[in-house]
């Protein structure tokens, strides 16, 4: 089976609010905070088959290509190729991206490709991906739905809205939350309190502060949040601030074990489980968080790791280590969320509610069928590959 032809289309789709995390420096200050931006990949093949992709959630600072040059790119190095050699075409795909091409839409880009590969590999073969990844453990994966900043607006106005959204989520089933923190420690400790006064002391709750604070900071403020309610911190400390990892890996992974032993030196004083992001990293970092024993719970989002097979190596990793994942989201659409929860699904080690969130923040979805959730959780399609088809007329409405 050879591919064809291939086609890259680019989508804005809007999201129900404007989202924010904490960003002090001002680092991604030109994100678009009311909608996600993507590009959708079709690779086509001689007999008929469609296989599926997405480079999730782009930024104007990762000056991507457009929707024509990734085309042509990518057609340098697939067209005329034998799909079954997906791997040997992902890594040459890997090869064949500008060095000065930014280092988390490169990933991006590489996990659109790989999953299209795969979705191509699962029709063949007349399997879902999860069995192309291993078999199937778990019947579905938890959801941790992750509530955002607001922006700059008044206290009132965003504990309004918050107690509406989380009413709504644990109405709606949702047992595990996630508050986006760091900007506003009295406004942060007002949410959590909000979050416990309305669900009550059960649900799980997790804050994530994106890297927003210096070590003896992160550990002052990770026990009043444990104190108000809280039951995990994700990246309190600096070292690896998320807009960092993002934009700048190799800042990080030049020095994996000093990040390390700052984020394992707030585990040690933390009263709650402390969690960190892996995936735009290098193996090493997850590495040193092992040998640290800086962490207790890992998030892998596989866009960000460059593909489902690099983030199941993530996940391997950690399981050996004695070390739960979850799975964190870029913001997906249809295409990507059927990879994430393929891959969870078929991961033994993803145990704590992921942050697959898009089917309810992103006001549409590009599939024909979308996915939804039930009671709190999100269930594979049973059909090969991903289980996608492209809706067109919503690619229609939503092109840029």
């Amino acid at each position: 089976m050879k591919i064809a032809d291939l086609r890259v289309r680019e989508i804005s789709v809007p999201r129900i609010y404007e989202t924010h995390a904490a960003d002090p420096g001002r680092l991604h200050a030109d994100t678009d905070h009311s909608r996600s931006r993507y590009q959708v990949l079709e690779i086509f093949t001689d007999n008929g088959r469609v296989g599926l992709g997405e480079v999730s959630d782009i930024a104007d600072r990762m000056h991507p290509l457009p929707a024509a040059g990734l085309r042509d790119l990518l057609a340098d190095v697939l067209l005329g190729q034998d799909v079954k050699r997906w791997r040997a075409l992902h890594e040459r795909t890997a090869e064949a991206l500008p060095a000065a091409f930014h280092p988390e839409l490169r990933n991006l880009t590489l996990f659109g490709v790989e999953i299209a590969l795969l979705d191509l590999v699962g029709k063949t073969c007349g399997a879902p991906l999860y069995e192309l990844l291993g078999g199937r453990y778990h019947d579905c994966v938890d959801i941790c739905w992750v509530a955002y900043l607001r922006g700059d607006i008044p206290l009132e106005e965003e504990l309004a809205a918050f107690g509406d959204e989380i009413r709504e989520k644990a109405e709606k089933g949702l047992r595990a939350f996630k508050l986006k923190v760091g900007e506003d420690h009295p406004r942060d400790l007002a949410r959590i309190r909000l979050f416990r006064e309305i669900v009550g002391p059960d649900l799980y709750l997790k804050v994530d502060a994106s890297g927003a604070w210096e070590e003896d900071e992160a550990i002052q403020k990770v026990k009043d949040m444990a104190g108000a309610g809280a039951n995990a911190c994700e990246t309190p400390v600096v070292a690896v601030n998320r807009a960092v990892a993002n934009d700048n890996p190799e800042q990080i992974n030049k020095n994996a074990d000093g990040a390390a032993m700052s984020l394992a030196r707030v585990r040690t004083a933390s009263p709650i489980d402390i969690i960190e992001h892996v995936a735009d990293l290098d193996d090493q970092f997850s590495a040193a968080l092992v040998r640290h024993r800086a962490v207790d719970v890992i998030n892998v989002i596989p866009s960000q790791a460059g593909g489902v097979m690099r983030a199941q190596r993530l996940i391997h990793l950690a399981e050996a280590a004695g070390i739960p994942v979850l799975l964190g989201s870029t913001i997906e659409m249809g295409p990507g969320t059927a990879a994430f929860v393929h891959l969870a699904v078929a991961s033994r080690n993803v145990t704590v509610p992921s942050d697959l969130i898009s089917p309810e923040l992103l006001i549409d979805d590009i599939c024909i069928t979308p996915f939804k959730f039930e009671n709190g959780s999100l269930h594979p399609f049973q059909k090969p590959g991903l289980g996608m088809e492209l809706d067109e007329t919503k690619m229609e409405r939503w092109a840029v």
